[in-house]
């Protein structure tokens, strides 16, 4: 039998819809998210590089460098790759750089603090240009017996800063420096935060393992301590969503980190969640937390683990997923260290 190119076609074609129907294929559900991975982008050289904040409505990023006092400006495209970065210093090399804070009575401005200078400072970064130096607007004392601001937050007509090196928290208009307050703490406060939902602000000590809680209507200073089952040093503190109170991290000592977070609610009470999927997180050193852009909806948090104090502890970064109530951890992603 002569086999043609027509009769040849006619018989795959049967052939394909036979195998077809014989191979179902349905769709099911992926176990896994897409793959992530984590660029590293190469900084002019500082033995301290601290904090990074985005200028709202444009590409550009400033980052604090401490041990040199230099404030890098930076633009990154979709994809979080620099493409072009000035550095300027501020103050001396030894003024040492620290806080970083967005202004919003002054859109496009930020906060830095000048550790050990003493000052809390207003800049105009000048996004337009990489290479034009940063305008100072604004600089303010910080008042005696206050020692060494490290972190500073703008709330109204105030501005907030932990000041680490005499272990106090200042209070302080910046419309009229004049109208401050000095609160006395325990060594040493790092980063401080409004309660969303008390209104109240609470600092982590971390050289202490405990949190102080400020009610600047009365001036009343409470001290949370953080039980040693926990963990120790609260480092990492912000504020969460309304209704969801404060969160922190707790970096660990100098020989382990218990991989915890604590969640600070109204009422003083303290919910910890223990990270526990794998070995690498469960003894994580964590240091930094925030939110994901999208957390009202997805319920993810990002914790930056660090070797800070602990040259054994891993650097990474884990993606942490919590139910809708921010009650329990659902999963739990470490797959990403950074080397």
């Amino acid at each position: 039998m002569r086999v043609t190119k027509s009769l040849l076609s006619s018989f795959l074609s049967l052939l394909s819809i036979q195998f077809a129907n014989a191979l179902p294929i349905t769709s099911v559900p992926a176990s896994r998210a897409a793959s992530r991975y984590v660029i590293e982008n190469p900084l002019p050289y500082a033995e301290q590089t601290h904090e990074v904040i985005r200028v709202p409505g444009t590409t550009v990023i400033l980052i604090s460098q401490m041990s040199n006092s230099v404030l890098l400006k930076a633009t990154v495209n979709d994809q979080g790759i620099i493409q072009d970065i000035g550095a300027f210093q501020l103050g001396q090399s030894t003024s040492a750089l620290h806080g970083l804070a967005l202004s919003k009575e002054f859109p496009g401005h930020v906060w830095v603090t000048l550790q050990k200078d003493n000052k809390l400072v207003l800049l105009d970064p000048l996004v337009d240009s990489i290479s034009s130096p940063p305008t100072v607007i604004q600089e303010i004392d910080v008042p005696a017996p206050g020692l060494g601001p490290h972190y500073v937050g703008e709330y109204g007509e105030e501005l907030w800063s932990t000041l680490q090196d005499s272990s106090d928290v200042l209070r302080i208009n910046y419309k009229n420096p004049s109208d401050y307050t000095i609160y006395k703490g325990l060594p040493r406060p790092i980063f401080i935060a409004q309660h969303p939902d008390n209104g109240q602000f609470y600092t982590g000590e971390d050289n202490s393992a405990s949190i102080m809680k400020i009610e600047p209507a009365t001036g009343t200073t409470t001290q949370l301590p953080i039980p040693a089952t926990a963990g120790l040093t609260p480092v990492g503190l912000i504020a969460g969503p309304k209704g969801r109170g404060i969160w922190f991290t707790l970096l660990g000592d100098k020989t382990q980190g218990t991989g915890t977070i604590g969640n600070l609610h109204a009422d003083d009470t303290i919910t910890f969640h223990t990270l526990s999927s794998s070995s690498l997180s469960s003894k994580a050193a964590l240091l930094h937390l925030a939110f994901d852009p999208e957390a009202e909806t997805n319920y993810t948090l990002w914790l930056l683990a660090s070797s800070i104090i602990n040259s054994s502890a891993l650097d990474m970064i884990i993606k942490v997923t919590f139910d809708e109530s921010w009650t329990k951890i659902m999963s739990e992603d470490d797959t990403d260290p950074v080397e």
